[in-house]
């Protein structure tokens, strides 16, 4: 017979950081790149919205592979549907480290998080089911997750700003896509901002910097 068996085991995990947390910092922003991307180049794309009070953090997916058959790339994944509960968790246990490491309890420091593709419904699972304060929660090129539309999750909604951008040529998310979420989000009753740009599954620079 063959038997299933789980344990706990500790993994080192990366985050990539622009800027340092010091007491000329006012904004934080934490963002989460898409399936099969890596955090050191996702970041380049948080560029444009550095400044001396602004610190940005790109946290890796905790699961890499290869993503050519030469084995010349590597991606990172935040979860698939094998084990999906355990990694949701992993996630957010990984999160909440790194959230933990900046020490912001207490500080008047405003924290915004930014999920793009694969990293928005991790973003979104991790901030549901935590209370730290948040300004601002943007999904970008993603959909959130029904298991964090439930009811007993309504309040947490109203804590923060939260902002949806999707490309007008985005290849995973077309008009049909979007219409249907926005039917999901308002019928569960969130508040919340819609803007799209020229462009497809990417970060849009120039839209980044006015949402800020």
């Amino acid at each position: 017979m063959i038997q299933k068996f789980k344990i706990q085991a500790s993994k080192s995990a990366r985050y990539f950081q622009i800027g340092k947390i010091n007491s000329k910092t006012k904004n934080i922003w934490i963002v989460l790149h898409g399936y099969g991307m890596l955090p050191e180049y996702f970041i380049k794309k948080f560029q444009c919205i550095y400044n001396k009070e602004t610190v940005i953090i790109a946290p890796e997916a905790l699961n890499k592979f290869y993503l050519k058959d030469d084995y010349s790339r590597v991606g990172s994944s935040w979860m698939t549907k094998l084990e999906r509960y355990e990694d949701i968790q992993d996630n957010i246990n990984f999160l909440n480290s790194i959230y933990e490491s900046t020490k912001l309890n207490g500080h008047d420091i405003n924290l915004n998080i930014l999920g793009f593709s694969q990293g928005g419904p991790t973003a979104t699972r991790w901030i549901i089911n935590n209370k730290f304060k948040l300004n601002s929660l943007i999904l970008w090129g993603c959909d959130v997750p029904n298991d964090c539309l439930t009811g007993n999750f309504k309040s947490r909604w109203d804590d923060f700003r939260l902002i949806f951008v999707i490309g007008n040529t985005d290849e995973y998310i077309g008009e049909e896509k979007i219409k249907k979420e926005r039917e999901k989000l308002n019928g569960y009753g969130l508040d919340y901002e819609f803007y799209s740009f020229d462009g497809g599954h990417t970060i849009d620079e120039p839209l980044l910097k006015k949402l800020i």
